[in-house]
């Protein structure tokens, strides 16, 4: 999909523009130094699936990466409802990204000034309906809050992802399972990750990973039908022995996850009833 070619109306600069208006200068800053955050959100049926806390972290983004913004939640809530209204959106995703303007191209940002920018467009799952997918061990490590701002959803979080996920697809997998700087389990390119054994779940700690909304869901389900998830440091041999992987984030909602390299996983009883759940939460909506 060739996303410069999209049609409708967007958001920037305090407008609503035609999609093929929307262009920034080459020497953006942000462009130049990976200075955005961003979020990903989900329409079902019309309606923004769980605005607030995708709108709350934005704005925690925002201030981990020094990024001001003149407008509130409630704000920006209205423009998105605006954007589904205009674009006549269902089933979609919203796309709003904050960034630095053009006044500086070194690491000052004393002089810059940021934009808000919100795209939306039809589009449905990430791996198309996929029953599961297949992933590789990546090389690249992800770095941890020692090194980088991992609770900011940023530009700057993906380099890595997407070298390893270009890397997987030649190898021919959907995706590649990345480490941390410890050699344990982080996520995988855009996606945390989870695996069951003995009747329980298991999950990365977020010291090197983004705490996803959609992972947090799923560990409220979890909780509330009391099955026991643990969080720790795992390393590669603790997934390798599970009964069933699974992968879960706004784009792609819950996966299944048929093999790691030469490991397969052929149990789908977890993957089918977190699926049910979160469909039951997503018509709720």
């Amino acid at each position: 999909m060739d996303y410069s070619k999209l049609r409708g109306y967007f958001f920037l600069n305090n407008k609503y523009i035609k999609a093929s208006k929307a262009n920034i200068h080459i020497l953006n800053h942000s462009l130049h130094f990976s200075g955005s955050v961003f979020e990903g959100i989900r329409v079902y049926n019309g309606i923004p699936f769980l605005l607030g806390k995708h709108l709350k972290r934005l704005l925690c983004s925002c201030d981990l990466m020094k990024l001001h913004i003149n407008l509130s939640i409630d704000e920006i809530s209205r423009i998105i409802f605006t954007l589904i209204k205009k674009n006549k959106i269902r089933d979609g995703y919203i796309r709003p990204i904050i960034f630095r303007d053009s006044k500086s191209m070194s690491p000052d940002i004393s002089g810059c000034e940021s934009q808000i920018f919100i795209a939306i467009w039809n589009w449905k799952l990430l791996f198309k309906d996929k029953p599961k997918i297949s992933l590789t061990v990546g090389k690249l490590k992800k770095m941890d809050q020692r090194f980088f701002p991992v609770k900011a959803k940023t530009s700057g979080s993906y380099q890595g992802s997407i070298i390893e996920k270009y890397n997987a697809t030649l190898k021919g997998f959907d995706d590649a399972l990345m480490l941390d700087s410890n050699n344990n389990i982080a996520e995988t390119t855009a996606c945390n990750i989870f695996w069951y054994k003995n009747k329980k779940v298991f999950t990365p700690k977020t010291h090197s990973i983004l705490n996803g909304i959609t992972r947090q869901i799923v560990m409220k389900i979890l909780k509330k039908n009391k099955i026991e998830c643990i969080v720790g440091n795992f390393k590669r041999s603790h997934i390798m022995n599970a009964d069933e992987v699974f992968i879960t984030g706004t784009a792609s909602e819950v996966v299944g996850i048929s093999k790691i390299d030469e490991k397969k996983y052929t149990k789908n009883d977890i993957v089918i009833f977190l699926k049910d759940e979160f469909d039951k939460l997503k018509n709720l909506s």
